[in-house]
């Protein structure tokens, strides 16, 4: 149940396994300079060229030639100034147990819409959610007691300006959590567990970017959650994350994370929250791609520290042929909630990109969840089948 929770909505894919291709930064292909999120034209002209799947690689001059896959919707052309986008992703959930019930899943749909002019950029999602989409909910506020169906969702919404060039960009509104890597399995617990999936977990706040040549970051001051209620529970703080390009397709990456809000909404206490990794993006040949994420985690409530954990993440993503990638991942976690030992979890995924903009995925997640004494390790197997289209 956990997992399905998880899985109920989702964000464009964020793709770090592109430093096989030699990008480093993110800011060249999406709209979002850390990120995920929305494509840019150039983003969708990459995506037609670098990830759709063909059975034979594009050459030099083919690759430079414009891609009808840029326009909105495939054939219409846009303003210069504008950039209109949308996300939808629906699937199955399906449990490997004898009395496992097939689950449709309805994960996003979303329109995206920026505006550039000069130097000023304005940018903003709507779309709808089904049962738990958590605090990118605006309509209708439901939880508890009282049955979640369609909802109006509203993921991000900010204004910002760029500068030196476009190299630094600053913003205020509510955006992605800058922390860590920005993977499109968003309910790994790399994710869950420092509380920076793309999904459900967007701020209100101002942050600064900066990408450079081999250097990029992000600082952001957490304002709070306006979608969530009361202001108790709204966590206020900040998220840092940077890169650096050690050497040709080798990046490591710092985060730190550091949240505090007058109540947790389970004991009512003073809570802050504590998250602080590394990580690092290596492709040793171009088909492989190796990504590695640690993240140390602490909690106080109210001024001593109350719980110790950590979560992991390493992943290798082989490209057999352009367009059809098999992804194998193991992760792990501890809450310090008096587990015997580590969660620890493995995944085997295949993603293929039949089409312009067009994924079809399947992952194999097999999770040994450690429970508080007295309680025993409970063990998972699930399938999880989508179809994406991210136009």
């Amino acid at each position: 149940m956990a997992v399905a929770l998880g899985l109920v909505g989702s964000s464009a894919d964020a793709f770090p396994w592109m430093v096989k291709h030699d990008y480093q930064s993110c800011a060249v292909c999406h709209v979002d300079p850390s990120g995920a999120g929305q494509l840019t034209p150039y983003g969708r002209a990459q995506s037609d060229v670098l990830l759709r799947w063909k059975l034979k690689k594009p050459t030099e001059e083919e690759a430079q030639e414009p891609s009808p896959t840029t326009r909105f919707l495939w054939f219409i052309d846009l303003p210069e100034v504008l950039n209109l986008s949308g996300n939808f992703r629906g699937g199955a959930l399906i449990p490997v147990t004898p009395k496992g019930d097939v689950r449709p899943l309805f994960m996003a749909a979303d329109l995206y819409g920026t505006v550039k002019v000069d130097r000023f950029v304005f940018h903003a999602t709507t779309g709808v959610g089904l049962r738990q989409v958590g605090a990118a909910a605006i309509l209708p506020v439901c939880g508890g007691d009282t049955p979640c169906g369609a909802q109006w969702v509203a993921r991000e919404f900010w204004a910002g300006a760029t500068f030196n060039d476009e190299a630094v960009m600053v913003r205020a509104g509510r955006m992605f959590l800058p922390f860590g890597l920005r993977n499109n399995e968003h309910f790994m617990w790399v994710r869950d567990s420092t509380n920076t999936d793309t999904n459900l977990d967007q701020q209100v706040g101002i942050a600064a970017s900066y990408n450079g040549e081999r250097l990029r970051g992000e600082v952001m001051g957490l304002l709070g959650n306006y979608q969530l209620g009361p202001d108790a529970y709204r966590e206020r703080g900040y998220s840092a994350f940077a890169e650096y390009a050690v050497g040709s397709k080798f990046y490591l990456g710092v985060s730190s994370l550091i949240t505090g809000a007058r109540a947790d909404p389970v004991f009512q206490l003073p809570q802050t929250r504590h998250a602080h990794g590394i990580t690092a993006r290596w492709s040793p040949t171009e088909p492989l791609a190796l990504l590695a994420e640690v993240d140390f985690l602490a909690w106080q409530q109210p001024t001593r520290i109350d719980r110790l954990g950590f979560a992991a993440l390493l992943q290798g993503d082989v490209e057999l042929m352009q367009g059809l990638h098999l992804i194998a991942s193991l992760e792990g976690k501890h809450t310090g909630s008096g587990e015997r030992g580590p969660s620890v979890g493995g995944w085997v995924s295949a993603a293929w990109y039949v089409l312009p903009h067009v994924e079809v995925r399947l992952d194999g997640i097999l999770r040994r969840n450690s429970q508080p004494a007295p309680d025993p390790a409970t063990t998972s197997f699930t399938l999880l089948a989508q179809l994406h289209f991210f136009l």
